[in-house]
């Protein structure tokens, strides 16, 4: 009868190499930690950061412009609670908003609710 053999590393090596990865990786995370902060630091990069928040967000607010959305709705149409606009509705609510034609003040609008958030 043949036996298995297991080429397998012992607990104390496999103990060793952890040990030797959380080192290695602690040690990439604090240089990448130095070069970030010495790299956000530069004016130059500052304004290259600057510029491109302020293109980026130019830019969203262009492309839901042109977006004619549906109220309480996500990107594929599909209904989405009013709230967190990320899971399915499950009920709706009713919210009180501000409003200078009605004759209380204010009117009751309806939002979806998906109940969890």
């Amino acid at each position: 009868m043949q036996s298995k053999r297991t080429t397998g590393t012992s607990l104390g090596d496999q103990a060793r190499e952890d040990r030797g990865q959380r080192a290695f990786l602690e040690k990439r995370r604090e240089y990448n930690r130095r070069y970030m902060r010495a790299w956000r630091a530069d004016p130059a990069h500052q304004a290259l950061d600057r510029d491109n928040r302020d293109r980026s967000n130019y830019e969203r607010k262009l492309r839901d412009a042109r977006i004619d959305r549906i109220p309480y709705t996500n990107e594929r149409g599909e209904r989405v609670c009013g709230l967190c606009r990320r899971q399915a509705p499950v009920t709706e609510i009713v919210r009180l908003q501000v409003c200078d034609c009605a004759p209380q003040g204010y009117v009751e609008i309806r939002i979806p609710y998906c109940g969890e958030c």
